[in-house]
């Protein structure tokens, strides 16, 4: 038997098992466990996603990627369930990262923008055919095809450099994606968009790492488990985002037009200018009522209380106040509370009482639409109206 005493822990986590004879720590079993645990909740979410449909159903599928690779990865690691397949799963699973966030984010920012079948088709080619490839090629009694077309096919689906590149592509995609929309929409809207971005950057990185020492055993396996643990941390990231602000990862995001643009946008648009000026009265009137104090205000839920339609107010807003949603809202939401601490500058003992108070849900949002509005924080206004 190999002994094995003098390994670290880490060193036999990436080691094959039939390497070692003896049992895997329990620690290594535990983290087994816990990825099984969280690929399951992976593939919740990503199905919940999915059902949503839109844009949610492209995060959907990149969730659902993610889940069915970490799953792939711990029944391989794992001496309780031996799972030695002919070629992994998740050689052709990896192609959907790329275009699923790709997409994601492309009708997150242009919702009704219709994409052509052709053209997503197109981008989940690649997917496709590694798909089937990996269909015919484990339908063999061989081990291994070791000639021919199958030998090409495993080459293909087992080749890291393909990988890089692949992921390589749509890196750059993705960042001038990022690029072009940055500068306008909100700065939680750029910061999801940004964090996106970073997490399609560390799997590209991963992938170069992993095609630069793809003859180093052992840092192949410690490529596997940084995968393996940037999966678990964003699936994790996705599901308390869902859980506490939804709208982050759900609502299409609310790009600020010029006027050129907005024009452009809407120049198909079945609204008419009567309609708009009373849609606009009505959306003022609501104001009045302060709506805008239910921190759960939607487009969605606004539109279906002035009885139209969520396209239609967008519209409304774009054009009459040149602002998207969040910013319309937020604006009268700092009103509020400016007018709160205006009457009681003497009074304002926790400024958490007054984030909740003025219609936001948290206090990342509060303080950036307070700081963009009056180029202070909340406590600095409060500090200059108390000299």
């Amino acid at each position: 038997m190999e002994d094995v005493s003098a390994f670290s822990f880490w060193t036999k986590a990436i080691l094959p098992l039939n390497s070692i004879e003896t049992a895997i720590p329990s620690e290594l079993n535990l983290l087994h466990f816990i990825f099984i645990g969280i690929s399951l909740l992976g593939a919740g979410v990503g199905s919940y996603l999915i059902i949503l449909k839109k844009h949610n159903v492209y995060m959907g599928i990149f969730m659902a990627a993610m889940a069915a690779i970490l799953l792939e990865l711990t029944l391989v690691w794992w001496d309780g369930m031996l799972h030695i397949p002919k070629i992994p799963f998740y050689s052709s699973v990896s192609f959907l990262l790329g275009p699923s966030l790709f997409l994601y984010i492309e009708r997150k920012v242009y919702p009704h923008r219709k994409t052509q079948t052709p053209v997503t088709a197109l981008f989940f080619s690649v997917f496709i055919v590694s798909l089937l490839l990996i269909l015919v090629l484990t339908n063999t009694n061989n081990s291994f095809p070791g000639n021919g077309l199958r030998k090409l096919g495993v080459q293909f689906l087992n080749n890291y450099y393909l990988k890089s590149v692949y992921f390589g592509i749509f890196i750059i995609l993705i960042v001038k994606q990022y690029v072009k929309y940055r500068k306008r929409i909100d700065i939680m809207d750029r910061n999801w968009l940004r964090t996106l971005v970073l997490f399609f950057l560390s799997i590209f990185l991963i992938s170069i790492i992993g095609a630069l020492f793809k003859d180093e055993f052992s840092l192949i396996h410690i490529t596997r488990y940084m995968i393996a643990y940037f999966f678990s941390v964003f699936i994790i990231i996705i599901s308390f985002l869902l859980y506490l602000f939804p709208s982050i990862v759900t609502e299409p995001l609310q790009p600020r037009l010029d006027k050129d643009q907005i024009k452009e946008k809407y120049q198909n648009s079945g609204l008419t200018i009567a309609m708009s000026q009373t849609l606009k009265a009505q959306l003022i009137a609501s104001m009045d009522e302060k709506v805008y104090l239910n921190h759960t205000l939607s487009l969605e839920i606004l539109a279906k209380k002035l009885n139209t339609d969520r396209y239609s107010l967008s519209q409304v807003i774009n054009q009459e106040f040149n602002k998207n949603f969040y910013e319309f809202i937020n604006d009268y939401r700092i009103n509020e509370c400016l007018a709160y601490i205006d009457e009681n500058p003497h009074q304002v003992d926790s400024i958490t009482d007054i984030i909740y108070a003025s219609g936001f849900n948290n206090k990342v949002s509060f303080y950036n639409a307070f700081k963009k509005r009056k180029n202070v924080t909340p406590a600095q206004y409060i500090k200059a109206l108390n000299r």
